[in-house]
């Protein structure tokens, strides 16, 4: 199954360029008599079962094979005399001695992924290597290719297609005369971009948390759409819409998206340049940091930090006011780093669904604090005042990335869910709000804990239109003082001087001991919430 077999006449990248961009731990090699120089023009994912077809000058990925199998051993040999400039295997434990003897031994160079990295990943790298030395032909042709690819679905489908990235930006879109296409997909192509509603980018969440095809039905005055995200691997890297006719799109339709997103993919990634994959490796390398995967000599290694530089980490996230209004985190990760990656090129940046995190190596907290300011300057066009950042206490080792990390989240727990939240946040501005909040899981957890004469005042309150609840809160956070909680309340004080006396009568509550006092504060707090 060759994924890129076009010959290129410059510019050949070479097995020792794909180990040197890819690298340890996902990739090693297990023997190289003298082949590392040997060119590259493409990668083939070969089925073991199937017979191994010529491929002068690819590498050779081997899903489901064994590496101490006799076929492995046989499928060396057969590499090296069809022209195969290297072979990949995965080890998955077994010694691998004799298949290294007999790639030495046949010339071939053996190479072995980590067993933990999937295959479709690892092909997605070594594309995106390929791609940044113009593997597979030049950028323009990459650009035509996706037109190509909008034409043949459209053909399927009948209706117009267009191919985003992740900004939202028309890369291709299909023209062919009798299309069936409407207003909003007209004024993409002039514009080159889709127009920024809320209805669109609620259809974005939508597309880019699903797997597959994703239908839309007709809305605002836009047709039907059908639509998938193009991903390599896990990663999204853009988004493919065609409108249905009327009959809709079929199950022709529907694979036609499929194969196109799949083909997408690798024009998109053999357009990357050697600067987008050092991106992606250190992606990789602060998500296995920030889980506590390395040593610090090993985290520091991996993502070039210097010794005993003061280690700064943000952490963004949508604030929850943004939900229905606010693509997914894919979008806010793709205009952060386009914002970062200039102002701080040694900076390492992640994403996971929840959070995008950005480790500074130097410049402690206040570079990190300025870093965050501009980018949120920078993206509040896009993505207005909804999103919120956390900045976590410095540390010189990077052993400690993981409680950082766990303070960033700490902090976009509180900052996202409270509008009145600073937009860039410390630990020391919601302490309080994180106590609260740890409170509450600690009573979900243990609802023993819990007063139950507070839930029956709540639930009496509800039943029979009394203020007890409310009462008895204003008085606490009155700190006792009556005159103030009536006040506040617009009531006398001598009622709610019998509102209090009956809380102990109806619900038990004695609001005289302090400890009391407190617990049923706590609660009656985390009831508004």
């Amino acid at each position: 199954m060759p994924l890129s077999d076009q010959p290129s006449d410059g510019g050949l990248s070479t097995v020792r360029h794909l180990l040197d961009s890819i690298g340890a731990p996902i990739l090693k090699a297990l023997a190289a008599p003298g082949a590392l120089d040997r060119p590259v023009r493409g990668t083939v994912l070969h089925d073991p079962a199937d017979p191994l077809p010529p491929g002068r000058d690819q590498v050779l990925l081997m899903p489901g094979l064994l590496a101490d199998q006799r076929a492995a051993a046989e499928l060396v040999e057969a590499a090296a005399r069809l022209g195969y400039s290297a072979m990949i295997v995965k080890l998955r434990g077994a010694d691998g001695a004799d298949l290294v003897d007999e790639a030495a031994r046949c010339g071939l160079t053996l190479l072995a992924a980590a067993d933990e990295v999937s295959w479709r990943h690892l092909d997605a790298l070594l594309l995106s290597a390929l791609g940044s030395q113009g593997v597979g032909g030049s950028t323009a042709e990459a650009g035509d290719g996706l037109f190509a690819l909008a034409n043949a679905v459209s053909a399927v489908i009948g209706g117009s297609v267009a191919i985003e990235d992740l900004d939202r930006r028309v890369m291709a879109y299909s023209s062919s005369p009798d299309q069936r296409i409407d207003s909003l997909r007209r004024e993409g192509i002039l514009s080159r971009r889709v127009p920024e509603i809320n209805h669109n980018l609620e259809r974005y969440r939508i597309l880019l948390g699903s797997e597959g095809v994703v239908r839309f039905p007709e809305a605002l005055g836009a047709l039907p759409r059908a639509a998938i995200t193009i991903r390599a691997g896990s990663q999204p890297l853009g988004t493919i819409w065609a409108i249905e006719s009327p009959e809709g799109i079929g199950g022709d339709g529907e694979r036609a998206l499929i194969d196109c997103a799949r083909l997408a993919a690798l024009h998109i990634l053999r357009n990357r340049n050697a600067s987008e994959l050092e991106l992606q490796k250190r992606e990789s390398a602060l998500l296995g940091a920030l889980e506590g995967l390395w040593s610090s000599q090993e985290t520091s290694f991996r993502l070039s930090i210097p010794p005993g530089a003061e280690l700064g980490l943000l952490g963004f996230a949508a604030s929850a006011e943004a939900r229905g209004l606010l693509a997914l985190t894919a979008h806010l990760a793709h205009a952060l780093t386009r914002y970062i990656v200039p102002v701080r090129p040694d900076a390492s940046i992640a994403t996971t669904s929840r959070a995008i995190y950005v480790l500074l190596p130097g410049g402690g907290s206040e570079a990190a604090t300025r870093l965050a300011k501009g980018a949120l300057t920078s993206i509040r066009g896009s993505f207005g005042d909804f999103v919120r950042a956390a900045v976590a206490p410095t540390d010189t080792d990077p052993a400690g990335l993981p409680a950082m990390r766990r303070e960033t989240d700490d902090i976009l727990r509180v900052t996202i869910a409270h509008p009145d939240a600073p937009h860039i946040a410390s630990l020391d501005d919601v302490r309080a709000q994180l106590l609260l909040a740890r409170v509450g899981d600690e009573l979900s957890h243990e609802p023993r804990l819990r007063h139950p004469g507070v839930a029956a005042m709540a639930a009496h309150d509800s039943e029979n239109g009394t203020d007890f609840a409310v009462s008895v809160l204003a008085w606490l956070e009155a700190v006792g003082n009556v005159a103030e909680a009536a006040a506040r309340l617009g009531v006398h004080t001598n009622t709610l001087r019998y509102r209090l006396r009956r809380t102990a009568e109806l619900f038990g509550l004695r609001l005289e001991q302090p400890d009391d006092r407190l617990a049923v504060w706590l609660q009656l707090r985390l009831l508004q919430r």
